[in-house]
């Protein structure tokens, strides 16, 4: 195994795009399968190897192997100290250009690859916005969101979290985000993809986020946040979902218009309801209790 991967990767770095499609799809299985193996160690040797300085050229001339190229991007990225390398070897731009393909398994590994260069790193992150990605993304995800069947309903949920690890904790890209008008977008995909589990939670994690901020207040009370909230929160069975949701409505009802529309959609039956089965069901051993959010006179953020 060492050895085919010592070739694979003097094959990556001496030929790039000058070799046969079939060749380079074996390196790249070969690569794939190594990093499966051992993520780190293996990234360690493409950085040493300056491997990931060739793919550039991969990805800017579309073959069927790009989505391979993309996913071995994402896979390096998982690893902290990959993310600024893969800026430094200039691996952002085409893969932002990548966001305009038509093919789905191109997207979806393009999207895996710049969400995990842009997480907890604010290098990936400026290469993203320097060169519109938030943008391209975005514009992806209102074209795609129509769409219920499952690879899509996949898809939107990476773009999506590319999204929020693109802007995660940083108030001036959120703010860009939500001057983008991400808020309908994802209040829209809440409502029509309730029966897609991951691509709601992604959702609410997205909304706990951007609810923060203060200028997001008034783009939220323009949707119907408070009724899709309302009837998610009904058909959850799972403790988990429902606290995830609760983490939602802590920050939204500190809005008046808010507070509002959540009573009007039936917010106060649904936490009756909770406290009636909680208090009528004695608690076993090992069970969570139901968290629920800090009135209006606790400190922020508690």
């Amino acid at each position: 195994m060492a050895d085919n991967l010592s070739e694979a990767l003097k094959t990556l770095k001496l030929s790039s795009t000058s070799s046969s499609p079939d060749v380079l799809e074996g390196c790249l299985d070969c690569l794939l399968k190594a990093l499966a193996d051992n993520n780190m160690e293996v990234s360690g040797r493409l950085q040493e190897m300056g491997v990931l300085s060739q793919l550039p050229a991969l990805l800017s001339a579309p073959s069927p192997c790009t989505p391979k190229v993309a996913n071995v991007i994402a896979e390096v990225a998982k690893n902290e100290f990959m993310r600024g390398v893969c800026v430094d070897a200039g691996l952002i731009p085409p893969l932002v250009q990548l966001l305009s393909s038509q093919e789905q398994e191109v997207l979806l590994q393009t999207g895996r690859a710049l969400g995990n260069i842009c997480y907890d790193s604010q290098e990936g992150r400026s290469a993203v916005e320097a060169a519109g990605g938030a943008e391209r993304a975005y514009e992806l995800i209102v074209r795609l969101a129509p769409s219920t069947d499952p690879p899509t309903g996949k898809l939107l949920t990476v773009l999506c979290g590319m999204l929020m690890n693109y802007s995660n904790e940083n108030d001036s890209l959120q703010a860009q985000l939500i001057n983008m008008g991400v808020i309908p977008t994802l209040v829209k995909l809440l409502g029509q993809h309730t029966d897609n589990t991951p691509l709601t939670e992604m959702c609410l994690i997205a909304f706990g986020n951007l609810a923060e901020l203060e200028s997001s207040k008034e783009q939220f009370a323009s949707t119907p946040i408070a009724q899709e909230l309302v009837q998610l929160f009904r058909k959850q069975m799972e403790h988990e979902r429902k606290e995830m949701i609760f983490e939602v409505l802590a920050p939204l009802a500190e809005n008046d218009v808010i507070k509002l529309q959540l009573v009007e959609a039936g917010l106060v039956e649904c936490l009756l309801d909770v406290v009636a089965h909680t208090l009528g069901s004695p608690v076993r051993e090992g069970q969570p209790r139901l968290k629920t959010p800090p009135t209006s006179g606790s400190t922020a953020g508690n």
